[in-house]
Parts: structure tokens; C-alpha cells; sequence
């Protein structure tokens, strides 16, 4: 095993529902701070959504570590051995070409999800005492806002790094599972608040067509990244890597893969998006395709860490 590296883990479908909320957790709390900064009063809806769900789909993280940790105490042991460093880490984390050094992976998301957790959940209280009738505190929920965007954009990315320093043939030079994880974070933050609006049949027509369009730009940039990713794997000169990568691409996992991950969730909802859906934002055609493209982003997740779990 290559210094640096952690052993190799079995995480089990809890692990890739946790993978998948938190991008998407992570995802919609950004969005909702993009659109309060941009016009609060406008894309009142998005923030409100936004924030919402980002505090639900953030929230069973943490059960779900303690479960799979098995002990709670474990998931706080995971918290107090972090030790940040740029010049004596242990292991490199890799979000596409940036690098930062770490002396424990597994402690730094400990602490990314804690203190995402806490601001999603003030971000989500500010606009409930919104709802209620209450006065917005503007000001702090800026600052929450911007703050927790960082941890947000951590939150989305850190799964991907943490894959990439496993020492499983597929993630080993997969230095783009960080990215391909953070715009999968920013596709599905996206559908999720849209399928919301519009289920609830909001007559925020402007912010939603707006959001749709982000939504497609998203997309492109997840086929982008995972183009990247696949190019990677293929290019490592590994035969075990090769094999990993033919479990991905032809092998077990393949249909999973191309149907699932390629197909429902990029291909299918950017040729709606395309096709006059971005323009109408329609609320059928935009829960359509804000349901595939979660779909989409939960199967990407799961297919990629159980074909490297399988190799």
C-alpha cells in the first residue's frame, strides 16, 4: 500500500446514502446562498427551499456514521484526533488538480459534517422564524450563509477525496472522484429544491427556470468530471486498475453504470432540458427532470464505490 493511503474499507449502502445526502446537502445550502446574495426578496423560494433542505438531507448524517461506526464514542474519538497540516500530513486529499494535506482524512469530514450541521441548522431556523411571522436577521444569515458554504463545498467534495486515498485499484488514481462528487453535489442540491418548488406549485416561474438552467450547466460539468474520471483510470498503466475499471465500464457494474449514472441522470434530463424544458420551466416537465437527475446522482455514488469495493 502507497504511504499515505488508508486501508481498504466495505462501506455499505448506509454509507452511500450518506454520501449522496450530504452532496446534496451540501449542494442546496450553496445555492440557497448564491440566490440570497444575489436578490433575497426574489428568490425567496430557492432560499427558503434551499436551506430547508439542506439542514433534512444533513441531519441523519451523523446517525448514519455513529451506525456504521457502531459506537458513538467512535465518531467522537474521529473528532479529536484532527490535526491539520500542510507540512507533516499523513495523507494527501485530492479534489481534482488542488491538494491539501491532512494528518487523518476520516477525522477532517468528522469535524466538516459538524460544523455544516450546525450552521445548515441556523440557516434553516432564520428562515423558519421567517415563516412564522418573525424578523429575518439579514446580516447573520449572510454571514452563516457565506461560512457555510465553505463547509458545504467540503461536505459535497470530501466522499470523493476520501475514496481517492483508499488504496482500492479503481480510486487509487482517481484524482477526480473529489470533483465529479462536488458537481454531483451541485446537480442534485439543485433538482431537489426545484422538485420541491415545484410539487408545491410556487409561482416563482422566473427563479425556478433560472434554477433549471444552473441545474443543466451542473450536469454538464458532472459529465465533464466524470469523463475525467474514467480517463484517469484508464490511463493509470495498472493492471489491477485496468481490471477495477473494466468492472466499471464492461464488467458487473456496467449496466448500473451506463443506464443508471450516464444515461438517467445526465444524458435523459439535459436532452428535456434542451429540448424546451430550461425555457418553460413547466412543473411537470421540471419535476420529471429534477427526479431523474437524483436518480442520476445516487446511482453515480453507489455505482463507483461498489465497483472499487469489488475489485
Amino acid at each position: 500500500m502507497e504511504p499515505g493511503l488508508l486501508k481498504s474499507a466495505d462501506w455499505p449502502l448506509l454509507i452511500d446514502l450518506y454520501f449522496f445526502l450530504g452532496g446534496l446537502a451540501g449542494g442546496a445550502f450553496v445555492i440557497a446562498t448564491i440566490a440570497n446574495l444575489l436578490d433575497a426578496r426574489r428568490h425567496r423560494d430557492i432560499v427558503r427551499m434551499g436551506y430547508y433542505i439542506a439542514f433534512l438531507a444533513i441531519l441523519p448524517g451523523p446517525l448514519f456514521l455513529v451506525v456504521d461506526l457502531g459506537l458513538p464514542t467512535r465518531f467522537l474519538n474521529m473528532l479529536m484526533v484532527s490535526k491539520p497540516s500542510l507540512e507533516i500530513g499523513m495523507s494527501a486529499l485530492t479534489v481534482g488538480p488542488f491538494h491539501l494535506k491532512l494528518f487523518s482524512p476520516m477525522s477532517a469530514g468528522a469535524w466538516a459534517l459538524l460544523g455544516f450541521s450546525v450552521l445548515a441548522f441556523l440557516a434553516a431556523l432564520d428562515v423558519f422564524l421567517e415563516d412564522r411571522g418573525g424578523r429575518s436577521m439579514s446580516t447573520l444569515r449572510v454571514v452563516v450563509g457565506v461560512i457555510g458554504g465553505f463547509f458545504a463545498f467540503f461536505v459535497a467534495a470530501y466522499p470523493g477525496v476520501l475514496l481517492g486515498a483508499t488504496a482500492r485499484p479503481l480510486f487509487i488514481s482517481a484524482h477526480w472522484l473529489g470533483a465529479l462528487f462536488l458537481v454531483v453535489g451541485a446537480s442534485t442540491g439543485g433538482a431537489a429544491i426545484a422538485l420541491i418548488l415545484s410539487l408545491l406549485g410556487g409561482q416563482a416561474r422566473d427563479s425556478l427556470s433560472r434554477l433549471m438552467r444552473f441545474t443543466a450547466f451542473a450536469l454538464i460539468l458532472q459529465l465533464a468530471a466524470l469523463v475525467l474520471f474514467v480517463v484517469a483510470v484508464q490511463m493509470a498503466g495498472s493492471t489491477g486498475i485496468a481490471r477495477a475499471g473494466a468492472q466499471l465500464l464492461s464488467g458487473s457494474y456496467s449496466l448500473t453504470f451506463w443506464l443508471g449514472a450516464v444515461v438517467i441522470g445526465i444524458v435523459a434530463p439535459l436532452a428535456l432540458q434542451l429540448g424546451g424544458g430550461i425555457k418553460k420551466a413547466a412543473p411537470g416537465m421540471t419535476a420529471l427532470v429534477s427526479a431523474l437527475i437524483l436518480i442520476g446522482g445516487f446511482v453515480v455514488k453507489y455505482v463507483i464505490t461498489a465497483a472499487g469495493q469489488a475489485t
